[in-house]
């Protein structure tokens, strides 16, 4: 099976349509010809280009004389070049931000100091504003180093589309973890820590879910202490139990987006399987031009593309992403991002993790071959990556990389009045749990494979 992505947007999948533009600041102009025109309509308009055109020359010669612009090259529009040139750096950012030992705000902070002086300040602005506000690994902030990796990342990439204006989407809240991670109901606590990102962005409602499928409203008792962390009032005054509560949901935009169960002296573990998704899955991408003619005029080209996978629910998605620069000719540049969904689960499970490298990049210089393709790194999704569209000779063919996906495993839940063993495993470290619970469930862990029994929750802090 072969998909084919031209100029999607990352959440949508919206294609999108290219048209000749010149970028002035903020500003896009889109030109058009019109060959059906008559000939008075042409002359008309001719002498309007004249006259627009000397006049912005004029304005351009002011600003420039006040030391307002800088020129970047002769025969390119300065900002167009800036574009492209931003978006190299970002992608270098992302680059370094998919290891998993990488520094996120050295290489925030060395994305602001590499950016070209005429980049559009919304760019720099947005990256000061995420190093404000990503929260300090410690007592108020319990989640693991790589979640404020992962965002920093997502960060990036919503600059990304916003730059290439490729349908950005908004910032919306993202969790991370959960003290407890569990409610045991025999072992009563009177708050409920809940730790994330953006909490700020939209209004959050809290629910107990009951057996009967009916949601409670208990938003009440939640407050908002930051932006990143939210606490539940479990005490005399905010949530009270029923032999019916399941679990606790945070919800905005009408949706459930994380949950915690509840554990009552019956309560089972989960089911939980290992699931393989199908293997040689090919999936194509072509990257939207951003400056040059699209034309590789000599060999040399710079080609960096990436695979980032994702999971939520319990669907698995693919983003693909490509660059790709003439290094000696006209500064053609090529760059973008599309996603595709990997796999999904039965609509009722929820994958809890991805046993594979969530991540996988190839960097290479292009010489003089039509298409160049490259294996892919045992433990990654891509098994084979395909460049095509980047030497001279091949105009007809598009610019574009290609990937044929391995197997991978992941472990899904059927989280139906019970607890997932992961849930369960985590809360017993974190000593939540009761003994009479303890003793009743690991009994029932006996069952759970033991490599999925071992795993702990995707952004759980260190246990060091």
């Amino acid at each position: 099976m072969k998909l084919s992505l031209r100029h999607l947007n990352r959440v949508t999948g919206a294609e999108l349509l290219s048209a000749p533009v010149v970028f002035i600041g903020d500003i896009t102009l889109r030109f058009r010809y019109h060959p059906s025109e008559t000939h008075v309509v042409s002359i008309l308009r001719l002498r309007i280009r004249k006259l627009v055109r000397r006049w912005i020359t004029f304005v351009y010669l002011l600003l420039f004389v006040c030391g307002c612009v800088t020129v970047v090259g002769s025969g390119e529009t300065p900002s167009q070049h800036a574009v492209a040139d931003t978006v190299l750096v970002i992608d270098q950012a992302i680059k370094a931000l998919t290891n998993p030992s990488a520094d996120y705000r050295k290489i925030l902070e060395g994305t602001l100091a590499t950016l070209p002086r005429d980049s559009q300040d919304f760019i720099r602005g947005d990256i000061r504003n995420f190093l404000e506000r990503a929260p300090a690994l410690g007592v108020d902030f319990k989640c693991g180093a790589s979640f404020v990796q992962y965002t920093a990342l997502k960060e990036l990439e919503r600059l990304k589309d916003t730059l290439l204006n490729t349908n950005p989407q908004p910032a919306r809240p993202q969790f991370c973890y959960a003290v407890p991670i569990a409610v045991d109901a025999t072992r009563p606590v009177d708050t409920l820590e809940i730790y994330g990102y953006d909490f700020d962005q939209v209004p959050l409602e809290m629910f107990v879910m009951n057996s009967d499928g009916f949601f409670k409203d208990v938003t009440f008792a939640l407050v908002k202490k930051t932006h990143y962390h939210l606490t539940l009032n479990l005490g005399a005054n905010g949530v009270a139990f029923s032999s019916d509560s399941q679990m606790l949901s945070v919800a905005w935009g009408h949706l459930v987006r994380y949950s915690i169960p509840v554990i009552h002296p019956t309560t089972p573990l989960c089911e939980s399987w290992l699931e393989e998704t199908p293997d040689d899955k090919g999936i194509t991408y072509a990257p939207l031009l951003i400056d040059g003619d699209g034309r590789f005029t000599t060999p040399g080209a710079k080609v960096w593309a990436s695979v980032t996978l994702d999971y939520e629910s319990n669907k698995v998605d693919a983003t693909l992403c490509m660059t790709a620069r003439d290094a000696k000719g006209d500064s053609t540049t090529f760059s973008g991002c599309g996603v595709e969904y990997v796999y999904t689960s039965e609509p009722e499970r929820v994958i809890e993790e991805v046993l594979a490298a969530l991540n996988s990049q190839v960097t290479y210089t292009h010489r003089n071959q039509a298409d160049d393709v490259m294996e892919g790194t045992r433990d990654g999704f891509v098994a084979q990556w395909t460049f095509a569209g980047l030497r001279r000779q091949s105009e007809g063919t598009e610019t574009q990389v290609t990937i044929r996906s391995r197997k991978i495993r992941v472990v899904s839940t059927q989280p139906n009045g019970c607890v997932s063993a992961i849930a369960y495993q985590e809360a017993k470290r974190m000593n939540a749990l009761s003994p009479s619970t303890t003793e009743r469930l690991d009994s029932q862990l006996k069952k759970i494979d033991p490599e999925i029994s071992r795993l702990r929750p995707r952004f759980a802090p260190s246990s060091d």
